[in-house]
């Protein structure tokens, strides 16, 4: 064959036979006379040996011994060939238009394709040889099923499709516990094996014969008796095809309770189905991928898989709530029902290096909505993730559809069967939306508690309550002036010291009666009622006695510090606080809440740049941490596990680690360890509230900003790397690493002793305020520092935002507790 752009050069396509003959000349001219005469030769020699191969005694007397037997297609299934079978059950022509094949294989040595999947022929035979095994007939002769093209080659119903093969195999292990000898394999293979070599769909990539040895068979489940009325009811009902008849031969809801169980039939395959899928993802991670990339392979128990440039992947899975439509078809049925948005933002975590949207075929072309929902969630997914990388694709291939859901660290899921089988084959992080009410409408929740362990079915409808607002807020916004609000943001007294110099040199006027930094307001751009409101002390001390915490403890280097300076001034406990560099910075204030069980906190703030504890203790002038020895790390582990009473701990780490990636991990890996050690010698620290704030970059040439950047877009183009700028590039994948730890972390409940960990995530408002840093336009002459200072920020400013949110996630923290809301860090 030649391409149309050949054509137009050998002539027009009308005269094919002007351009066959061009065409025929250039070859002529191409191939030599002799070697033209020696291919010819080669190729007649090769007909002959394959004709005298699959006409060998060996070969036919192998495909004999097949089952013929056959009869209708799957009623899930839109017939595709309106030609009827024969009276044998047996159809020649079927699926000769399937994907516009020209060539396929054959069941039979004579050309005969069956029209039924295997487990509906087996049971006709099962039943033949019950009677004979009741007669008394001991012994059987080997029959053996092997699955049906359309099963093996149907890429609109993989779900459909792979469970007709587990109830075929789980026929063929019922059976020969009882001698029958009625065996089966798939080799599905060799449907594209013979035709184009492009095995497309998930049930070509299944082990042959199915991997069962891992998972032994259930004494007990399926005896003679019970195998003759699982095959007698399948043949006679409705729909002889469908698996269910083979895999819930007596249901699995009871519709009057709303109960389901699986029975022992379903929980037998489960195990399988399981452990095959997760073959056939080992295997594709192995060829498709250069590295396992994913959470999955790897044991939960152990942090030390995490490297700098891990990739971590979330899928969205949206396909139709049930199979059978056919896209030969112009119409049918799909029902698609979306999740609204904040679901995906409260299980798809911000350290996402990449977010793919995958969407059935059938979805797409019949669900209604699903396309649209597909691209409203590529660009939201854009501004909600704006680091990661965002994909959208309609999946013609089932396999790669299974492979990535399975493979991903995160699975999402609207309400389908599309998801219900990789679900079951993963360990973590999947989220499975399925309709509970008024029926059940799929196994999944039926499931044994060893499988709902490793998913997560969450209520359907989402029901969204206010503590979940702290995943949620802050991450899309923007900065707006207020000048009414202005006046709320200043300090009762100003801030001693560099971080104050810049507010206490203003000079205020008629039209800037504020300094500029102190007058921008955040606002939420999508969920509006999940507000950074400003925070009071009223505020603070109710959330801190709803929650019965008596101190509240500052631990990192001097970000850390500006933000327990910044809440100590809004609170008005600013004075006694020095920024001299010949004192220790450590400090601890009382702040009184009248009215309240707790009566009083403590406000702490203990210097330590790294989390690490050296051993030693540093002075003014003389630090002790770091690859140079110039950073400061005071003691702060035996202050924190041997406080009597609840605390709030806010920890901070990333300035101090330039590029040393490996130091990094492991000090993180530490701090959650002795997180851990100190839960596990003080049963006080289980009850602790613990925060990790995210660490967020400085600005480049901050001097010359005067204002706020409108998006994340603006800011992007500006982001700098390297030892100048104190590796600022490196702060947000060192933030994706900690979340990464902690949201594996949160996951441990049983073998853990410490408290789960929140997020505290400033990080996208900060970015967006090159403005109020201590070098920043507005700092003024005498406030000048050599060098520049673009990272910390002048109070008031920024930071004061931080203290902020933080108050609302402790308000949301309360109210997650009350209601006993899954914890997350997303």
């Amino acid at each position: 064959r030649i391409s149309a752009r050949r054509q137009s050069q050998f002539g027009s396509v009308e005269n094919k036979s002007g351009w066959m003959h061009s065409a025929a000349d250039k070859l002529a001219d191409w191939v030599p006379k002799t070697k033209t005469m020696v291919v010819t030769f080669c190729v007649l020699l090769s007909v002959a040996c394959i004709a005298q191969l699959a006409f060998h005694p060996a070969v036919t007397g192998a495909l004999e011994s097949v089952s013929a037997a056959g009869a209708t297609v799957s009623q899930r299934k839109l017939q595709r060939n309106p030609v009827a079978a024969d009276e044998e059950g047996a159809n020649p022509d079927f699926l000769d238009d399937f994907d516009q094949r020209r060539r396929r294989a054959a069941d039979l040595a004579d050309g005969t394709v069956f029209d039924e999947p295997a487990h509906t022929r087996m049971c006709r035979s099962i039943i033949t040889r019950l009677d004979a095994y009741d007669a008394g007939t001991t012994s059987f002769e080997r029959l053996i099923f092997t699955e049906s093209e359309y099963v093996c080659r149907d890429p609109d119903s993989p779900y459909t499709s792979v469970l007709n093969m587990f109830a075929a195999q789980l026929l063929h292990e019922a059976n020969n516990q009882i001698g029958l000898n009625v065996d089966y394999t798939h080799r599905c293979a060799k449907w594209e094996r013979f035709c184009t070599g492009n095995m497309t769909t998930v049930q070509f990539h299944l082990p042959d014969p199915l991997s069962m040895n891992a998972y032994a068979w259930q004494d007990g489940c399926i005896d003679a008796a019970m195998l003759r009325t699982i095959c007698t009811n399948s043949l006679a009902s409705a729909d002889p095809t469908d698996p269910d008849n083979v895999l819930f031969p007596s249901g699995y809801l009871d519709t009057d309770t709303n109960t389901c169980n699986l029975g022992c039939y379903f929980n037998q395959v489960l195990p399988w189905i399981r452990n095959n899928l997760r073959i056939v993802a080992t295997d594709w991670l192995n060829t498709v991928e250069s590295r396992a990339l994913t959470f999955w392979l790897r044991n939960a128990a152990e942090f030390s898989h995490r490297e700098k440039d891990d990739m971590e992947v979330s899928v969205v899975s949206l396909s139709c709530a049930e199979e059978g439509c056919d896209m030969t078809k112009e119409s049918c049925i799909c029902e698609f029902t979306p999740l609204p948005n904040w679901v995906y933002a409260m299980h798809i975590p911000r350290s996402s290096t990449n977010v793919a949207i995958v969407v059935s075929p059938t979805c797409a072309k019949f669900g209604e909505g699903c396309t649209l929902h597909a691209q409203e969630l590529y660009h939201f997914f854009h501004t909600l993730y704006p680091r990661a990388d965002i994909t959208y694709n309609v999946i013609t291939a089932t396999s790669s559809w299974y492979m990535r859901m399975i493979t991903a660290d995160v699975l999402v899921c609207p309400p389908g069967e599309g998801c219900l089988l990789p679900a079951i084959a993963r360990d973590a992080y999947t989220y499975v939306y399925e309709k509970t009410s008024p029926t059940v409408s799929t196994w999944l929740t039926c499931t044994p508690d060893n499988y709902l362990t490793r998913l997560t079915v969450p209520t359907y409808p989402p029901l969204f309550v206010q503590g979940d607002c702290r995943h949620l807020r802050a991450r899309i916004g923007a900065w707006a002036p207020d000048m009414a609000l202005a006046p709320s943001l200043q300090y009762p007294s100003p801030v001693d010291g560099y971080l104050g110099c810049a507010d206490t040199n203003f000079v205020a006027t008629a039209e800037d009666p504020y300094r500029p930094p102190t007058t921008y307001r955040w606002d939420e751009s999508v969920w509006a009622t999940c507000p950074v409101e400003v925070m009071s002390k009223n505020e603070l001390c109710t959330q801190m006695d709803r929650l019965g915490l008596t101190r509240m403890l500052f631990v990192g280097d001097h970000t850390t510090m500006t933000q327990a300076i910044s809440l100590a001034s809004i609170l008005g406990q600013n004075s006694d606080i020095s920024l001299d560099t010949s004192v220790v910075p450590n400090f601890t204030k009382t702040i009184t809440c009248d009215g309240t069980t707790i009566g009083s906190f403590e406000l702490s703030y203990i210097r330590n740049d790294r989390l690490e504890e050296p051993g030693t203790t540093p002075s003014p002038g003389f630090p002790n941490c770091g690859p140079t020895n110039e950073q400061y790390c005071y003691p702060w582990s035996t202050d924190y596990s041997s406080f009597d009473g609840k605390q709030l701990v806010i920890v901070n780490t990333g300035y101090h680690w330039a590029d040393d990636w490996q130091g990094y991990i492991t000090n993180f890996q530490n701090f959650v360890g002795l997180i851990d050690d100190a839960a596990g010698a003080n049963a006080v620290r289980k009850n602790d509230v613990l925060m990790f704030r995210t660490s967020v970059p400085g600005h480049k040439e901050c001097d010359l900003h005067n204002g706020v950047y409108a998006h994340y877009g603006e800011y992007c183009p500006r982001i700098v790397n390297g030892a100048f700028w104190h590796w600022w590039g490196e702060l947000p994948p060192y933030n994706d690493y900690a979340i990464r730890i902690i949201n594996e972390w949160n996951l441990l409940n049983t073998v853990k002793n410490g408290p789960n960990i929140e997020l505290l995530d400033p990080w996208l408002m900060t970015v967006l305020r090159p403005d109020g840093h201590l070098s920043g336009s507005d700092a003024g002459p005498s406030c000048t520092l050599d060098p520049k200072e673009c990272m910390l920020y002048s109070l008031p400013g920024p930071v004061d935002w931080w203290n902020h949110l933080l108050v609302q996630q402790l308000a949301d923290i309360g109210t997650h507790l009350e209601n006993s809301n899954p914890m997350q860090a997303w």
